[in-house]
């Protein structure tokens, strides 16, 4: 009989719910400015994992989202892939939008950007708990001309 851990948090979960959660956080958050829904779907002890960056818990998040949001007010994100297992989905997506307000220092540029990025959600009983990210800041860095 294999060993199963009563523990477990994935048990039982619906790999088809927890990704239509996860685009949700694409369609209606980044897309759709809906930072209520935000607010539904993190869970309080989500923490997000960025590249290079410290980790950040559902209040700081939520401000980055904000933030991203004030820089590029016309951002669209669009879902390419998502893959998921267990507890986790994986998705490889992209968002463009006009630099119309700071960004990492930035001002505005007016220009048309788009950057590419693969995320890992953690879904908790209908929540995002946790979020792993990896983004092409480089190229994004380069379309504002901060880099030649």
């Amino acid at each position: 009989m294999p060993f199963r851990d009563p523990g477990c948090q994935h048990v039982g979960v619906d790999l088809a719910e927890s990704k239509a959660l996860v685009r949700r956080y694409y369609d209606e958050v980044l897309t759709g400015r809906d930072r209520q829904l935000l607010a539904q779907l993190l869970d309080p002890s989500f923490v997000s994992h960025v590249s290079g960056g410290n980790d950040a818990g559902a209040e700081a998040y939520t401000a980055a989202v904000g933030a991203t949001h004030a820089a590029f007010p016309d951002l669209v994100a669009t879902v390419h892939d998502q893959v998921a297992e267990d507890d986790k989905v994986v998705t490889r997506w992209s968002a463009t939008g006009t630099h119309a307000g700071d960004f990492a220092g930035v001002p505005a540029t007016g220009r048309l950007v788009t950057v590419s990025g693969i995320h890992i959600h953690r879904v908790r009983h209908g929540r995002l708990i946790e979020h792993w990210e990896e983004l092409n800041l480089l190229g994004v860095l380069r379309q504002i001309g901060v880099l030649g």
